[in-house]
């Protein structure tokens, strides 16, 4: 069980939980830590993850419990020790990529992405705009903070495929230093940093590691999506990809070949392909994750916690909680009615 879960139950306040991932039981789809590949074990999954976490963090657990929370030990298997079955639950992910389970109660919401915007107030450098409009859409290619253990030998991959396939690219350097070699070719434009929101509706297709927010990104910009999954979730997402025909089979990164990569460029690039993508992106943007986070807190919100009014004209002053979350900074989503 996650840290916060421990201190709600010390405080003695409700608790809602919001994830990227699944992490509530469903026979529909194993757990994305787990690779699975018969549906008789994706139900177990869930526990077995759970059973294997706990116990590898229960000692440091329990003595938090004990002396900064002045709660009482949780035994070794109890059913306590991870599940979040009790607690309502907000999955970020639109029900149109991966629909809310059948055997998911009425506990568990899937309120669809939630995105930053950074790139409204972005402003991309000159030589940047020039190069994107001096040709064709370019493939995005990059592993986000994932390392590469042979940085050079990656790079090498993406440019061979790029060739092969007669695409422009960018590579994003990322945490792994793409783009290691001396002179950068025509086709291909080095980026370091740039918000994927404004980027990736500049693209034809998309590359990257297939962590969640950039999955979410690229898909809301209508873009065929090759994932290369290092660890987690990743490989979950990449499934999700490959099985809505967005793209096409993952590819782990210690698979990653030039045949493999320029087979994938030439599947996001089908006409097919991209239809799907945008028609999906339509889709997406007329959601409203965070209208539907607020809107799932709300609804499980204890009847007896009622949510703070604005003061009428008549009030004798402002509702108690309006004038704690006024206090704390607003931080609280709530509406504080000034």
């Amino acid at each position: 069980m996650t840290g916060h879960a421990h201190v709600a139950e010390a405080l003695g306040v409700p608790l809602h939980i919001f994830f990227t991932m699944p992490w509530t039981p469903t026979y529909e789809f194993p757990h994305p830590l787990a690779r699975v590949p018969q549906a008789a074990g994706y139900w177990l999954s869930y526990i077995v993850v759970d059973l294997l976490i706990w116990w590898g963090i229960r000692s440091y657990i329990n003595e938090f419990r004990k002396k900064k929370l002045n709660l009482p030990p949780i035994a070794y298997f109890s059913t306590y020790h991870g599940s979040i079955s009790h607690f309502p639950t907000g999955y970020i992910w639109s029900p149109h990529v991966v629909p809310k389970p059948k055997d998911w109660g009425p506990l568990v919401d899937v309120v669809g992405y939630c995105f930053l915007n950074l790139g409204s107030n972005y402003q991309p450098p000159e030589e940047f705009i020039k190069w994107i409009q001096n040709g064709s859409k370019p493939v995005y290619i990059g592993f986000g903070s994932m390392p590469l253990e042979d940085s050079p030998k990656t790079t090498d991959i993406i440019l061979e495929a790029l060739k092969n396939t007669g695409q422009r690219g960018i590579i994003d350097r990322g945490w792994g230093d793409l783009g290691t070699f001396q002179e950068i070719p025509e086709n291909v434009f080095l980026l370091t940093e740039c918000p994927h929101d404004w980027l990736f509706p500049q693209c034809s297709a998309v590359v990257h590691h297939g962590g969640a927010g950039t999955t979410a990104t690229g898909l809301r910009a209508g873009c065929p999506t090759t994932i290369v999954p290092f660890f987690g979730d990743q490989f979950f997402w990449g499934e999700r990809i490959y099985q809505k025909g967005l793209g096409p089979a993952p590819i782990p990164i210690s698979q990653l070949s030039v045949e493999g990569l320029s087979d994938a460029i030439t599947f996001m690039l089908q006409p097919d392909v991209k239809s799907r993508a945008m028609e999906l992106a339509v889709l997406l943007e007329n959601e409203d994750g965070v209208a539907g986070a607020v809107d799932a807190f709300h609804r499980h919100l204890p009847p007896e916690m009622p949510l703070p009014t604005p003061p009428s004209e008549q009030s004798d002053g402002p509702n108690p909680l309006q004038w704690l979350f006024t206090r704390i900074g607003r931080i609280c989503c709530l509406p504080c009615g000034t």
